[in-house]
């Protein structure tokens, strides 16, 4: 069900957010940075009833903003990219980074982890509520298909002639992370997982076999899991240093790098002499 933004709901939905993340993270008087704050609603009540600090940073300028920030002193919006924010957000410099259904809309998120990696304390967290691409609704088109998992179905081409329109906005993009793609990522920035849950959707088993040739491709995992929140840290003791992955860690390693001996490529036998 796409969310609803009169100002009742969006209230609600900011003290919703900020219940949750107080449960999990203690947030009071904390300095915060949040990414795509959108309108503003979860900014506002963690400035009001939560005493925080707010910078939240969106590719997207909101005409409210403004308004906000007379409103409330304690909170920044500033209109710019994750993967390249200003120079005035220094390093160690937030105890909280936060995010909302926003993740997946990111396009360069290699860069935008790297710089929340830069921006938080060493002993800061990370909190991120994302949807993944292969899920039935990573389309962000259910309301108008009625149908799971149109985006792996159908090619953009497809899905324009069948909903009759013209173009696909960014609201209906998503960008191609997949769950193991993320957790590579955690492992290289440092982060550490201390908070995870999935939430999934019912799998649409007569579905999946009128379209098993497309969607077959993909693990049923991955088409049955629609978001993913974590919580993540640094190691204390080494923060901010890769995390060594486990298999590969216990491979021996050469003492010297492998040669590799090319062989010359084979030539055809010539004909037999003929007599």
């Amino acid at each position: 069900m796409a969310p609803k933004y009169d100002m009742k709901a969006r209230d609600k939905r900011g003290r919703d957010y900020a219940e949750h993340l107080d449960k999990l993270l203690d947030i009071r008087g904390k300095r915060i940075l949040e990414i795509g704050p959108h309108l503003g609603d979860l900014s506002i009540v963690l400035a009001r009833d939560y005493d925080c600090e707010i910078v939240g940073i969106d590719p997207l300028e909101h005409p409210n903003w403004g308004e906000v920030m007379a409103q409330y002193p304690s909170i920044r919006f500033i209109h710019g990219d994750m993967a390249d924010p200003p120079a005035d957000l220094e390093d160690n410099s937030f105890d909280l980074i936060i995010s909302f259904v926003v993740w997946e809309h990111v396009r360069h998120p290699w860069s935008a982890l790297s710089q929340c990696q830069r921006l938080l304390k060493p002993t800061g967290k990370k909190f991120m509520r994302a949807n993944l691409y292969r899920s039935a609704i990573a389309s962000h088109l259910y309301t108008k298909t009625k149908e799971p998992w149109p985006h792996l179905t159908y090619s953009p081409n497809e899905i324009k002639k069948k909903l009759k329109l013209p173009f696909l906005g960014w609201a209906f993009w998503v960008n191609k992370l997949t769950y193991q793609q993320y957790l590579f990522y955690f492992r290289q920035l440092g982060f550490y997982i201390n908070h995870q849950v999935f939430w999934k959707v019912h799998f649409d088993a007569a579905y999946y076999d009128k379209y098993e040739q497309r969607l077959g491709l993909y693990p049923k995992w991955d088409l049955e899991t629609d978001f993913f929140e974590v919580v993540l840290d640094f190691d204390p003791d080494a923060p901010k240093m890769p995390v060594a992955d486990p298999v590969y860690a216990r491979m021996p390693q050469p003492e010297h790098e492998p040669q590799i001996e090319l062989q010359p490529e084979p030539q055809p036998a010539p004909d037999a002499e003929k007599t």
